[in-house]
């Protein structure tokens, strides 16, 4: 394997709603909210992501999205990312 540039911004192919608390080793907030994941079309692949930025129900099949990354760490390593709706 070698590392691959992909782009950071696609199309929302598909989507649902998590209603259920992941299992164990989750250690999120004691109130869980349901969210959304989707998956991205990058145009070379598919990537499955959570979806953040509006509603868990309010995401639409074809809808621009771009990638958000999280803080890097002390060591410049990003541990989390994301996709939300982006502009047209």
């Amino acid at each position: 394997m070698s590392p691959t540039a992909l782009p950071r911004r696609g199309t929302l192919w598909s989507w649902t709603v998590q209603r259920s608390r992941p299992k164990p080793p989750y250690q999120g907030p004691d109130e869980f909210e349901p969210f959304a994941v989707g998956y991205i079309d990058l145009g070379p692949l598919r990537v499955e992501a959570r979806l953040a930025g509006k509603a868990a129900e309010a995401w639409t099949i074809g809808e621009p999205m771009q990638l958000a990354i999280g803080e890097a760490d002390t060591e410049g390593n990003h541990w989390s990312y994301w996709f939300e709706g982006a502009p047209s």
